[in-house]
């Protein structure tokens, strides 16, 4: 997809968020599993909108013109553990 939207100024990325607290993801998951998820990141917590925020404003700003067909991970180091 990226490819074929290249053409003009249309990019394409993909951003995967870590678990994020909001009510809704409290209400899918036990106290358990919170728990373990917050201990589970490097930062020791859930992420928040705010945290994903800056880097949704940044792939919709003309900043980032050149950054397309990417998959950015934004989970406060969950995925390296």
């Amino acid at each position: 997809m990226p490819k074929k939207s290249a053409v003009g100024e249309v990019t394409v990325n993909l951003v995967c968020s870590g678990p994020i607290d909001t009510d809704f993801f409290h209400q899918q998951e036990s106290p358990e599993s919170v728990a373990y998820l917050s201990a589970a990141s490097v930062s020791q917590r859930l992420g928040t909108i705010d945290d994903i925020v800056p880097i949704v404003a940044f792939l919709a700003s003309p900043l980032s013109q050149w950054t397309t067909g990417q998959t950015l991970f934004v989970n406060g180091g969950f995925i390296t553990r």
